[in-house]
């Protein structure tokens, strides 16, 4: 009989489980390891709490979690297999771009293969509760999005940029909110604002009247042309999730359908595995170095001066170093560097005795290092990663060198002034306790936001007026073109009927004068 209560428990709490649990799927056609590393804990948790989450992806399931169901699309790095090479886009100038994109990286085919696979056709049979999605060169799938007539929950893998955030009516002002792509700040003079408008400006241009048409065209080939431009779907998400957070990249007047949730895959380190801990033990007091160019950027590529360059430089420290190297062993490796494929980055960081992170300046990269307060030697490539350098190069905890400009004594230069400048390493730390002071993690915070959208079916008293504005609209140009119209209006019958009385008045005078002087003329003669 005491078991019953029990039972009975049991049974309702399985019950309200499965009442609350929903069905989300995430969409993504273009994607890189890194994005999906930010933002997959998320997903974890989500799992963790009974929602089952179906995930259309080309990167490769990083393990198998109970509640999540992966569906893997296309193999994008042997599809990208001679066409992206980030040593070569950095010798040549070239940055990730919409053109670059879609002309060089053979997006569109790559959106039209992944729409035609059965198991992506078979995802718009299903229902679904919500849709996740990272937007950033993945526009070609709105199209799903739209089909299943479900709330969009949109997840950005940086700060979120202001040709995203003006499409929920979230206009960041230009004069303190620099273009992401700048990395001017917000304190900016007068020739950084008019370069970074002039910067929105283009951005905007090329998005609007080049890039979401060829988008939008995709998905209506695929799925109907019923469907709606970009911008009308993507104006109708329900919430964005921004990786940022205002200690690192300054406040911006966000409204509430835009989370800051910066931070959201860094965890605190566990011990490292028993090779790893006993490499990095002998180097006793000196320490060890991290490097790693990141999961897009892999180091097999690297030009074979430059690996040369990197090595003949780690054999003068004292320092143990890890590398992140993806093509086996080195004939002319130094005893005091070891090569691995994969390395538990955050682990490594969060260990006591590491001295410095080398990185390529990625978004994840450069926000675990802060979480875990450690200095940084950056090599910036592509995309955000300038813009990353720049930030933390202004609060100062990372020494910068260009990779087409980088020596042996401009490398073991910077790397000498990190160990031997406390500076780095204090501000760094100091900037850590700043970005770990907040009243809930990000991931929880990101979790309930979640939930809240499903709860409260797409959460449309998050949605600000402002949605429905134009750009004129939104700005007041309108309205301040009818005041100067009025005024002008004002001026103008204010000057009429002065130059009407004017004239009226030397009219009278002139009249008046006349007589007179006629008589007078008349008593001369």
């Amino acid at each position: 009989m005491r078991s019953l209560p029990t039972i009975l428990f049991l049974f309702s709490a399985i019950l309200l489980q499965i009442s609350t649990s929903h069905k989300i799927l995430v969409v993504s056609f273009f994607s890189s390891k890194s994005h999906k590393i930010t933002y997959f804990p998320l997903l974890e948790e989500l799992a963790s709490r009974g929602h089952e989450i179906t995930i259309i992806s080309p990167v490769k399931p990083f393990k198998t979690v109970p509640n999540i169901t992966e569906i893997f699309t296309l193999d994008l790095e042997a599809i990208m297999a001679g066409k992206f090479d980030p040593y070569k886009l950095k010798k040549e100038g070239k940055g990730i771009n919409p053109f670059l994109i879609l002309e060089e990286f053979g997006l569109p085919d790559i959106c039209r293969r992944s729409y035609n696979l059965p198991q992506v056709q078979g995802v718009l049979k299903e229902s679904y509760d919500l849709v996740f999605m990272q937007p950033l060169f993945n526009e070609c799938a709105l199209g799903i999005v739209y089909r299943l007539k479900v709330p969009l929950v949109l997840f950005f893998p940086t700060n979120v940029p202001n040709f995203l955030a003006q499409k929920i009516g979230n206009h960041f002002p230009p004069s303190f909110v620099s273009n992401v792509f700048l990395g001017y700040g917000d304190d900016m003079t007068f020739y950084q604002r008019f370069v970074s408008f002039g910067a929105n400006v283009m951005i905007d241009a090329i998005l609007r009247f080049y890039y979401e048409p060829y988008m939008s065209s995709i998905y209506k080939e695929q799925l109907g042309q019923d469907i709606p431009e970009v911008t009308e779907i993507l104006g109708n998400a329900s919430l964005i999730l921004s990786n940022g957070h205002f200690s690192l990249s300054r406040p911006k007047p966000f409204l509430p359908d835009i989370v800051e949730v910066g931070g959201i895959h860094s965890k605190p380190a566990v011990p490292l595995p028993k090779d790893l801990e006993e490499f990095v033990a002998k180097g006793g007091p000196e320490g060890f170095i991290l490097f790693s160019m990141g999961s897009a950027i892999p180091g097999n590529m690297m030009p074979e001066a430059k690996r040369k360059l990197f090595l003949n430089v780690f054999s003068k420290l004292k320092q143990q170093v890890l590398w992140k190297w993806e093509s086996g062993d080195m004939p002319d490796l130094p005893k005091n560097v070891l090569l691995s494929k994969w390395l538990p980055q955050q682990d490594l960081l969060g260990h006591k005795s590491i001295k410095m992170f080398i990185t390529h300046c990625g978004g994840g990269s450069t926000e675990e290092a802060i979480y875990h307060g450690v200095p940084l030697l950056g090599i910036p490539m592509l995309g955000d990663q300038p813009m990353n350098a720049k930030q933390a190069k202004g609060h100062g905890f990372l020494v910068q060198r260009e990779w087409d400009d980088l020596t042996e004594e401009s490398l073991l230069e910077g790397i000498k002034e990190i160990l031997n400048n406390k500076k780095y390493k204090e501000n760094v730390q100091r900037l850590s306790v700043v970005f770990k002071d907040q009243p809930t993690t990000p991931l929880e915070r990101g979790v309930f936001w979640v939930e809240y959208v499903m709860r409260h079916k797409g959460a449309l008293q998050l949605r600000s007026a402002s949605r429905n504005l134009n750009f004129f609209q939104y700005h007041s140009i309108d309205v301040i073109g009818a005041y100067l119209a009025l005024i002008v209006g004002l001026a103008y019958l204010v000057f009429a009927i002065l130059r009407f009385i004017l004239r009226k008045v030397c009219a009278c005078f002139g009249s008046g004068s006349k007589p007179g002087v006629n008589k007078n003329l008349k008593k001369t003669q």
